[in-house]
């Protein structure tokens, strides 16, 4: 192997050690900033809707108070309907005096028809949790780019050893 290939190649692995561990820093860093919202087991939120609340909605009154609507990919909602009247809360129909649930396995902000607040309507919002393939992903979408950068660079910062000239033989 060519003293020049040798260096060029030497460099190109110093680049990508250089380039992964910024990479990795990064990408860490930013896992770091958001884990604490997905970082935890699915939870089950319930909800419940105490008796008289189709009397009270109809009179105007606001219906019952409700949790934060943020919630993790893969939490549940528990709907305890304890009104003596059907009750719809997005795809859910809830029966008088039952209860049903709803997984939340899609991350996007939904706006659910709901028929136990006076808004007739629910916002609400499921995240992604963050997965181990995102923190691969992200090392690589970043690491990559700047390896070649940073190679592209130390060619230019740092010239290449020049090649040793070769003898001329003579006839």
């Amino acid at each position: 192997m060519s003293p020049l290939v040798r260096a060029a190649l030497i460099r190109l692995g110093i680049s990508l050690l250089i380039s992964m561990a910024f990479a990795y820093l990064v990408a860490e860093l930013s896992y770091q900033m958001v884990k604490n919202q997905s970082d935890r087991a699915p939870r089950q939120i319930e909800i419940l809707i105490p008796p008289g609340t189709a009397a009270e909605i109809a009179r105007g009154k606001p219906g019952p108070a409700l949790p934060d609507m943020r919630f993790a990919e893969d939490d549940q909602i528990i709907v305890r309907n304890m009104d003596s009247v059907s009750h719809q809360l997005g795809p859910l129909w809830i029966p008088a005096e039952s209860s049903s649930v709803l997984t939340l396995d899609r991350p996007s902000k939904y706006s659910l028809s709901c028929t136990f607040q006076a808004s007739q309507s629910v916002d609400i919002e499921v995240f992604a949790r963050a997965k181990a393939s995102d923190r691969v992903m992200g090392i690589l979408s970043i690491g990559l780019p700047t390896w070649i950068l940073v190679w592209l660079y130390s060619l230019i910062a740092i010239p290449m050893p020049a090649n040793p000239t070769q003898p001329a033989s003579e006839p």
